[in-house]
């Protein structure tokens, strides 16, 4: 496998056709990256999670290709964002812990919702925190993160907060939801489709061209959700720490 190294983010850019998620994860300066015939790696720094984290598109037989190649540049435990298949297809020597999540991107503003006029902003982590522990406990985003920029949300009659999401947007012209999530009793209501198209209409507004967010893909109830929304499911992905046996 012919590979070459990729020395900036632009580069990487070029060599993905500008795709939205190598867009939103080289927000922070390029670390290494390489390409492939058929593959792009990239090597930087997850805005969320704030680790080192090594990213790929392409087909995923390519990918674990690619990323078998790396595996003596890469340190042990490495995390990977990777195609989903790509681990089955590494060496076998070589796999991962992973988890499935898909990524998911709208290019313009999402149909109007019922309620939406109600998504606001929220200034009280306490009360962010309360919602997302019983309604989603594996959100990915929480108060005090320094990635978020902003809570927004909706309360009702009481002022008792009902759905929030949170405002993680750091590369240029992208924006990025985080951490979607309604109380139990309000579900149903249409209150996640208001709060997401209300904080994704307001960073179209505010200059984004494209709006991206990623969901775990045992999340039906998500996924018909952003359907409804007009979001595009292009990227089913496994992330995970790379693990390396002992070769035989």
């Amino acid at each position: 496998m012919h590979v070459t190294p990729l020395g900036t983010a632009a580069e990487v850019l070029v060599a993905t056709s500008s795709d939205p998620f190598a867009r939103g994860t080289l927000r922070r300066p390029l670390l290494r990256g390489w390409v492939t015939d058929g593959a792009v790696a990239w090597l930087g720094v997850d805005h969320e999670e704030r680790m080192s984290y090594l990213s790929a598109l392409g087909d995923p037989g390519v990918v674990a290709g690619l990323v078998a190649e790396l595996l003596p540049e890469l340190p042990p435990r490495q995390r990977l964002t990777v195609p989903r298949g790509t681990p089955a297809r590494l060496p076998a020597w070589a796999g991962m812990d992973g988890t499935d999540w898909d990524f998911r991107w709208l290019a313009e503003p999402p149909p109007r919702q019922r309620g939406e006029e109600r998504v606001e902003p929220v200034d009280d982590d306490l009360a962010v925190e309360e919602l997302l522990a019983t309604s989603s406990s594996r959100a990915s985003a929480q108060p005090g993160d320094e990635a978020v920029r902003r809570w927004v949300g909706v309360r009702d009659a009481a002022g008792v907060l009902l759905a929030v999401a949170a405002d993680t947007s750091s590369a240029t012209g992208v924006g990025h939801l985080s951490s979607i999530a309604v109380v139990a009793h309000a579900r149903g209501q249409g209150l996640g489709k208001a709060v997401t198209a209300g904080l994704t209409r307001r960073l179209f507004e505010e200059g984004a061209d494209v709006v991206t967010l990623g969901m775990y893909a045992d999340n039906p109830e998500g996924r018909a959700l952003y359907d409804a929304l007009g979001f595009r499911d292009e990227h089913p992905f496994t992330s995970g720490p790379l693990v390396v046996r002992g070769r035989w």
